[in-house]
């Protein structure tokens, strides 16, 4: 039997923890996750991972920091073999690195070392990439540069946006965690170390991230749509309204005119001109209504044409 200690906060991490929860070589002896806090609405709650862990009754911690003699000393009464860090936040220092050398494992959502850092499932849709990769690797020092044990390879189809690529590499992600696991010491062997000069980096999203700018491409405008579509979402000024896009398609046989309204009705949609041709909205939201599809929308409230957005 395996012992594992799996840290990790968000819902892409649940997948993981669930997959290695119920497979008979694995046990998952302690959960450690981040304290609850504010989220939606102001309520205090907690994360995805400690839910899931109270839910099935597995030992959860929320230590402020796991970079401490007595949190080692915990490990070692549990009898851990190997720690598995799935987007968990906290930096991993000295004290755990030296206590388990290469038995910290990590998931990394990315073709490492392309796209370190916060956010990469992000940024390979920002960038229009058509493959990445469910990366597992060793944790050290450095920011994600730490020795590759697996890597699976995932389409990015035109059709994903963030919401779809999180579950498709929270899935394989969580078969490749599993299978490194179960054959630790011959991947151990044959394990890459990264070349980081060809390493890129990724930065953590901020809301003003997510502002249109209809001077960029129409594939742009696009892929920054799909790349946040969860947060901060891509946005743009209506008559001095926030209006949010979730999604939208690349139209053909228009020039480029950024920013300037072609189509706004409830046959043909909202069409806006860009950097190099146009685009049509299909699912908008105005503050304080339900996001909706644009025909609908227009079934029911006005939008003008012939005019220049921000």
């Amino acid at each position: 039997m395996i012992n594992i200690c799996f840290m990790g906060n968000p819902k892409f991490a649940v997948r993981t923890l669930d997959i290695l929860y119920k497979d008979k070589d694995i046990d998952v002896e302690l959960v450690v996750s981040s304290e609850d806090k504010k989220r939606s609405r102001g309520k205090v709650s907690p994360t995805e991972i400690k839910k899931y862990a109270q839910d099935n009754d597995i030992d959860v911690v929320t230590p402020k920091t796991v970079n401490t003699e007595e949190f080692v000393n915990k490990l070692k009464e549990l009898d851990i073999d190997y720690i598995v860090v799935v987007a968990f936040g906290q930096m991993i220092g000295n004290v755990l690195l030296e206590a388990y050398p290469d038995r910290i494992i990590n998931l990394h959502p990315s073709k490492l070392p392309e796209y370190r850092g916060a956010s990469p499932m992000q940024f390979s849709i920002l960038n229009g990439d058509k493959i990445t990769s469910a990366t597992t690797m060793l944790i050290e020092k450095g920011m994600d540069s730490g020795d590759i044990l697996m890597q699976k390879d995932v389409e990015i189809k035109d059709s994903d946006d963030y919401t779809s690529m999180e579950e498709k590499l929270g899935e394989i992600g969580a078969l490749a965690i599993r299978d490194t696991l179960l054959n630790f010491d011959s991947l151990y062997e044959k394990r890459i170390k990264q070349d980081d000069e060809k390493a890129t980096f990724c930065t953590k999203i901020t809301k003003d991230m997510g502002k249109i700018n209809w001077s960029e491409s129409s594939f742009d405008i696009i892929n920054k749509i799909r790349a946040f579509v969860e947060y901060p979402v891509a946005h743009f000024s209506y008559e001095g309204k926030n209006v949010k896009v979730y999604k939208a398609e690349v139209l053909d046989s228009y020039n480029a005119n950024p920013g300037f309204v072609y189509k706004a009705n409830s046959k043909e949609g909202i069409v806006i001109g860009t950097g190099d041709g146009a685009i049509r909205l299909l699912k908008i939201q105005f503050p304080g209504k339900k996001a909706m599809d644009v025909k609908s929308f227009l079934m029911g409230n006005d939008f003008k044409e012939a005019i220049n957005l921000d």
